[in-house]
Parts: C-alpha cells; sequence; structure tokens
C-alpha cells in the first residue's frame, strides 16, 4: 500500500482537518458561536481575535490556496473602511470636508471595525463550506426537515457546480464554432447570455431529476432518512467539550460588558480589565482551537515524516 500524499498544508490528502473530525452537531454549533459572536462583538481587539482565528482556520483547511481568498479580503476592508465616513458622518475628530459633509475619525474607525467583523464572517462561512459537506446536512436534518436539508445540500453545492457545468459549456461552444468573435462588449454580452441561458437550461432540468430521484428512492418517507454514521471518540469528546468551556466562558465575559467599545462620538477603548483579559483569552482559545489543533498535527506529520 503507497504512502498518502501530502496536501498543501502538510497532512496526509483525505485526512479530515479536527474540526471535519467532530460529530457534525458541534461542528454546526461551533460556526454558529464562532459568526454570532463575530458580529455581535464590537471591541477592536476581540474582532482582530475573530479575523485571525476565521483566517487561520481557512488556511488550515485550504493549505496554500487559501491565500487568494484572505488577500482579497484586504482590498475590501479597505474600501469598506473608507466608505464609511461617506455616509456617517458622526463624531467630533474632523479630518477633512467631502462635498459638505465631514469626514471623521471616528467613523473611519467603525468602518474598520465593520469591515473586519465582515471579512471574518465571510472567511468563517467559507470554511463552513468545507467542513460541513452535504452528507453531513442530510444527517443533521435529513429526518427532522427533509425538504429543508435537500434544498441545503443543493444550495451549498450550486457554485462549484455551475463554474465546472459553465467551463464546460464555454468549451462545447468554441468547439461547434459559437466562440465569441472579437473582444467588444457587445459580443461578450451576447455570448454570456447565450452562456447563462444553457446553464439554466441545465439547472433546472437537474433540479428537476434530482427532485424525482430523491423521491422514487423514498427520501423524507420514513422516520429519519440519514446516510451516514458519525460517531465520536475520546480525541474527538475531549475537544468537543473543550470548545464547550472555551466558548462559555468566553460569552460570559462578553455578556458582562468585556468586550464593548464606544466609537462616537469619540473613540473610545476601555482599559485592558481582568475580565476583559479573560474574555480576550477564552475568545481567542475558542476560535482559534480548531487552527491550533491542525497546526499541531502538520507539525508532528513533518517530524515523522522526517524520520524516514
Amino acid at each position: 500500500m503507497g504512502q498518502a500524499k501530502p496536501s498543501a498544508s502538510g497532512i496526509p490528502a483525505g485526512r479530515p482537518c479536527a474540526l471535519g473530525r467532530l460529530h457534525p452537531a458541534v461542528a454546526l454549533g461551533f460556526f454558529a458561536a464562532a459568526i454570532a459572536m463575530t458580529i455581535l462583538v464590537q471591541g477592536p481587539l476581540f474582532s482582530a481575535v475573530a479575523l485571525g482565528a476565521a483566517a487561520a482556520l481557512y488556511r488550515s483547511l485550504r493549505g496554500r490556496g487559501a491565500w487568494r481568498l484572505i488577500a482579497a479580503m484586504a482590498p475590501l476592508m479597505a474600501l469598506l473602511t473608507l466608505v464609511n465616513p461617506l455616509f456617517n458622518t458622526a463624531g467630533d475628530t474632523v479630518l477633512l470636508t467631502w462635498l459638505g459633509h465631514p469626514y471623521t475619525l471616528e467613523a473611519l474607525a467603525a468602518g474598520l471595525q465593520t469591515a473586519a467583523m465582515f471579512a471574518a464572517v465571510l472567511l468563517w462561512f467559507a470554511s463552513f463550506n468545507r467542513v460541513l459537506t452535504a452528507d453531513k446536512l442530510t444527517y443533521l436534518f435529513g429526518g427532522a426537515a427533509p425538504a429543508l436539508s435537500l434544498v441545503l445540500t443543493m444550495t451549498l453545492r450550486l457554485v462549484p457546480t455551475y463554474q465546472r457545468k459553465a467551463a464546460q459549456i464555454a468549451t462545447a461552444r468554441a468547439g461547434v464554432g459559437k466562440a465569441p468573435r472579437g473582444n467588444g462588449l457587445r459580443a461578450g454580452l451576447r455570448h454570456g447570455t447565450q452562456l447563462l441561458s444553457a446553464l439554466g437550461t441545465w439547472a433546472t432540468e437537474g433540479a428537476v431529476t434530482t427532485a424525482d430521484s430523491m423521491a422514487s428512492r423514498g427520501y423524507g418517507c420514513g422516520p429519519r432518512t440519514r446516510y451516514g454514521r458519525y460517531p465520536m471518540g475520546r480525541g474527538e469528546g475531549a475537544v468537543a467539550v473543550a470548545l464547550v468551556v472555551l466558548g462559555t466562558a468566553a460569552l460570559a465575559a462578553i455578556l458582562a460588558g468585556g468586550a464593548s467599545a464606544q466609537f462616537f462620538p469619540q473613540v473610545a477603548l476601555a482599559p485592558l480589565t481582568p475580565l476583559r483579559a479573560l474574555g480576550l483569552v477564552a475568545l481567542a482559545g475558542f476560535l482559534g482551537l480548531p487552527a491550533l489543533l491542525d497546526a499541531w498535527e502538520e507539525v508532528a506529520w513533518r517530524c515523522s515524516t522526517s524520520r524516514i
């Protein structure tokens, strides 16, 4: 039997990440809590921790291929930060005047906070799409809501499936001499419209075929419709318990005011009290534990292969 090839992150290909080895319900709870905390917490330090943890988890899942999306977050954050003072003119520190409206430092800081939150949420959802695959969502919701489970499964696979099919349609059109002629806007729009029409027809037919196929197989007719088993071992149980403890501590500190911050009329950051420090450490531990476990496994894998 041949040795498993390492992936881009150094861990053998096909080996699930630490979060992917957990029970799907635990993974779903982690992402729900992570996204909720990222949205609700307004402290700059807490938002920076959430953004760093989301980027680290996505990097551990995608390897070097993750840097493209992570790098794309930088101009997006810059755009959201710079645009926010154009619509929000609150704040006492006026940096300049734009079309008669003040461009304030406080609105700029609030825009940076919002941009960090938005980027972190996007990265959380990108990791969610890779960890909670279609079979896991079917396992979780197939019994209670089979129709919802089927809709979620089909929705999650739309983007990659449509990308592959669009490339196939474009190649087929080029093979029969229907490639876009010229580089003008009119030719590009005509080609794109025809491609979108063919893609929409294929998607509609595929949805009807999938629905008929699932109905003929009795999907949703029984009391519980599941197509997989996800037992939890001792190691995975210990990770789940650690996530619950760290998440509870972080939530308690946040609800007690440990992550509060004020941007208007002036930026006022609360001092780093023991409560804030506890909440920051607990949040960092909760959000960063999956990526930390993957990094530890990667180091262990590299050390083991270096001895061969």
